[in-house]
């Protein structure tokens, strides 16, 4: 025979365990996207000296063919994270712990 006390308890504990690994993880994916906002803002400030004609105009191909490359990686990297969240499927487990409560 169980108690509902009892039942409550060993529920809160395992969510504990859910809880610290959806933290860490996101913990992880905040510093990657601290990271990435460094990048772009780079990438905009090479822009801007572009616009604002600090580079010749025979280096423009060249230094706009590199911030090319530099943006794909960066889509490339935003798109990871966006998998990684949605690898956490946390209104799942919203919903799940909800049920078990």
């Amino acid at each position: 025979m169980k108690i509902k006390g009892e039942e409550k308890a060993v529920v809160s504990t395992q969510s504990t365990g859910e809880v610290v690994a959806v933290k860490t993880e996101m913990m992880k994916i905040k510093g990657e996207e601290e990271k990435l906002s460094t990048k772009i803002l780079e990438l905009e400030e090479q822009l801007t000296g572009i616009l604002n004609g600090h580079l010749p105009c025979e280096l423009h191909g060249e230094a706009l063919g590199r911030i090319h490359k530099l943006c794909i990686g960066s889509v490339e990297q935003i798109m990871r994270l966006f998998e990684q969240l949605d690898s956490l499927k946390l209104l799942d487990r919203c919903d799940s712990l909800m049920e078990k409560l």
